[in-house]
């Protein structure tokens, strides 16, 4: 989305550091946007578009994140091995990345990573699975346009959540998560403010 006049950009960036078996249960991380909203004033924020960037500072020159989760593809192996990721932008605490969808209540955007390795035998016609693997990556985004095509209002900090499973390629290493939004200041209407106050304490 281009730049409006009126729209901020703005910038934070998180950190977390999965187990030994490339598992990260869910964690969520602040993005203070208190310089912008308050309720007293009824100033808000239209959050318009949601950017993600995973790091990874130790993985060499480039510190890019490997997005093959599991990377340890074996061709004699009968069955695949699978890693999933999951990335998303709230304003209600979810307990699990399993109740985070695109049909949950004050959700912003949300990106997801699947990947697989095993034998290629069975998957690619004419493949020799004795001396050959292969690795898929599938990666799923539903932005804030999509979820929230005229702008999801905020009067409080935005909530960055993440989880991720056997993704071994980053075990124990410190992954950097940078987030920019765009986002617009407005006025929150009375109607606005009531019903996100509702929302806040079905939370």
């Amino acid at each position: 989305m281009a730049k409006g006049t009126n729209d901020l950009i703005l910038r934070d960036r998180l950190q977390f550091t999965p187990d030994v078996n490339g598992i990260q249960t869910t964690i969520y991380g602040r993005f203070d946007l208190s310089e912008f909203t308050s309720t007293l004033n009824r100033k808000g924020l239209a959050i318009k578009e949601i950017q993600f960037m995973l790091r990874s500072p130790g993985n060499g020159p480039t510190g890019n994140f490997n997005l093959l989760g599991y990377n340890s593809a074996n061709p004699s192996k009968s069955v695949a091995e699978s890693s999933d990721l999951k990335i998303w932008a709230t304003t209600r605490a979810y307990e699990n990345a399993l109740d985070v969808g695109i049909a949950s209540p004050d959700v912003l955007a949300i990106e997801q990573w699947q990947t697989y390795t095993g034998p290629a035998n069975g998957i690619l016609p004419g493949a020799d699975a004795t001396n050959q693997s292969y690795a898929l990556i599938e990666h799923n985004k539903y932005g804030t346009a999509d979820l929230h095509p005229d702008g999801f209002p905020v009067v409080t900090d935005l909530l960055i959540g993440m989880a991720m499973s056997n993704w071994t390629s980053e075990e124990q290493k410190l992954i950097e998560l940078d987030v920019m939004l765009i986002a617009e200041e407005i006025t929150i209407t009375q109607k606005q403010l009531t019903e996100m106050l509702v929302q806040g304490q079905d939370q």
